[in-house]
């Protein structure tokens, strides 16, 4: 993939995402956040570590898809139960504050993901200690294993890509109570895993999956600097409050 048509799909994605935001409607909004976080720069660590796992098993392509699945299912469940958690202590705080609050850390993270972007950096990635345990898990390459693997990898991708998730929940707060916040974080989290279940049915065939990560690595201050318009078109869209 050349950097021209990675720009498009670009231009593409930042279309759409503002289109929706701006739309007014709350759940184009979760699901557009929930997709943007499971392709977030630092979430594209979530999907690596899922992708030597799914090669290291080396299994027959039913197999494979089995245990990718469970370990969809991992990070699904941890990332749900991370939601729940801030959602219930949310509801502690006035409405109005926690919108506030979740535009400006949409427009933080839109603002980091540039800085890192023009200076090569990555301020956010997962924790180097989470790395030992992951690869122990994947090595066993059972359907146990693969669950607990996903579990860990969704516990500890959320210090990283988690501001967006917060930055959401923030905004479900402000706009709904909790009970009616559940199918929000469902559908937000469903978002959340489909780039994973995309990459899955593309894991069976290992050039298909070589050719994704050297396309992100050789285009990765492109995308960075995409992603990072598209947080902040999300962030006016919720301060200005056109969305919900």
């Amino acid at each position: 993939m050349n950097r021209k048509n990675l720009a498009i799909i670009g231009v593409a994605a930042f279309l759409a995402a503002t289109i929706l935001a701006f739309s007014g409607s709350l759940l184009a909004t979760v699901l557009v956040a929930g997709f943007l976080d499971g392709i977030h720069p630092c979430g594209i660590g979530v999907l690596l570590f899922f992708a030597a796992f799914l090669l290291s098993i080396r299994k027959a392509r039913r197999d494979i898809l089995v245990a990718g699945g469970v370990y969809i299912a991992g990070v699904f469940l941890a990332y749900l139960l991370i939601g729940l958690s801030i959602m219930k202590a949310a509801t502690f705080f006035p409405p109005m504050f926690m919108g506030q609050l979740s535009a400006v850390l949409l427009a933080a993270l839109g603002l980091l993901t540039a800085r890192d972007a023009l200076a090569g950096t990555q301020t956010l990635k997962l924790p180097s200690f989470s790395r030992p345990w992951i690869q122990d898990l994947i090595q066993k390459a059972t359907l146990p294993a693969a669950l607990a693997a996903g579990v860990v990898v969704g516990l500890c991708a959320f210090p990283c890509a988690g501001g967006i998730y917060v930055a959401i929940i923030g905004l479900l707060a402000s706009r709904v109570d909790f009970a009616s916040s559940l199918s929000y974080l469902v559908a937000y989290n469903l978002a959340f895993v489909l780039p994973l279940v995309f990459l899955l049915l593309a894991a069976t065939n290992r050039r298909m999956v070589e050719k994704l990560e050297a396309a992100e690595r050789a285009n990765r201050k492109t995308y960075k600097l995409v992603f990072a318009a598209v947080l902040l078109a999300l962030a006016v869209a919720v301060y200005l409050g056109t969305v919900g």
